[in-house]
């Protein structure tokens, strides 16, 4: 083996005994929760679109007209 395939095993191993063997992170459950909070971020981001109304304009010009109003 090279050198970092000892080093990763060497951690791996060490990993194993500060967490202990019957918690499991395996890629598919990191993943799973990394889609869960992406879908909650996804989900807060709009509701504070709603809440704030913010509306994106296509053009610089456009966003400050819709500013004006916006303070009339």
């Amino acid at each position: 083996m090279s050198a970092t395939q000892d080093w990763i095993k060497e951690q791996y191993e060490l990993e194993l005994k500060i967490v202990g063997e019957n918690v499991e992170y395996t890629n598919m459950r990191l993943s799973k929760e990394v889609e869960d909070l992406k879908e909650r971020l996804k989900k807060v981001e709009t509701d504070m679109a709603y809440t704030q109304k913010i509306r994106f304009a296509q053009s610089p010009e456009e966003q400050r007209i819709y500013d004006l109003r916006q303070t009339d």
